[in-house]
């Protein structure tokens, strides 16, 4: 799953925004039931990232769970979630250590979670997963780097 970067990732149409809705509607305010899944997909193609979270998964799929749902509830409010995206990335980036090659693992591990929750899961739904995960991805990236530059140029000034 390729990622674009912040200048070339528009925000999908209405259209992807609501069956991505959609894929999500069945999934209760605060259950982890969705990032369960991600985990276990993530950890299942990727072994190697499960030494980058504590053992006690609960508080991380909460606070997953708590935060693709916000996002994918604020989508019609793009500018609110793009900097909340970039924080994340950055976060993620100081916090996890993740790096951009994990995020296309991520991708997969998300799409798949979803359609293992989603009763109503389809092919298109599918396809606007992926078109919303690249927005996504794209500026959490955007905030890792961030991070990332802020991080190293912290490291020359000493």
């Amino acid at each position: 799953m390729p990622y674009r970067s912040l200048p070339h990732a528009s925000l999908p149409s209405q259209e992807v925004i609501d069956l991505v809705r959609q894929s999500c509607s069945d999934v209760p305010e605060g259950s982890t039931l969705l990032a369960g899944s991600f985990y276990r997909n993530l950890f299942k193609m990727v072994p190697e990232m499960r030494d980058m979270f504590s053992d006690d998964l609960g508080p991380q799929q909460q606070r997953m769970a708590d935060a693709l749902l916000a996002v994918v509830r604020h989508l019609d409010s793009p500018d609110e979630i793009a900097e909340y995206l970039q924080q994340l990335g950055a976060q993620h980036h100081r916090q996890l250590g993740v790096l951009p090659e994990h995020y296309p693992h991520v991708g997969r591990a998300l799409v798949r979670a979803v359609s293992e929750v989603s009763p109503t899961w389809t092919s298109s739904m599918s396809s606007s997963w992926v078109l919303v995960y690249r927005w996504i991805t794209a500026h959490m990236l955007a905030g890792a780097q961030e991070a990332a530059s802020a991080s190293s140029g912290h490291r020359g000034a000493h």
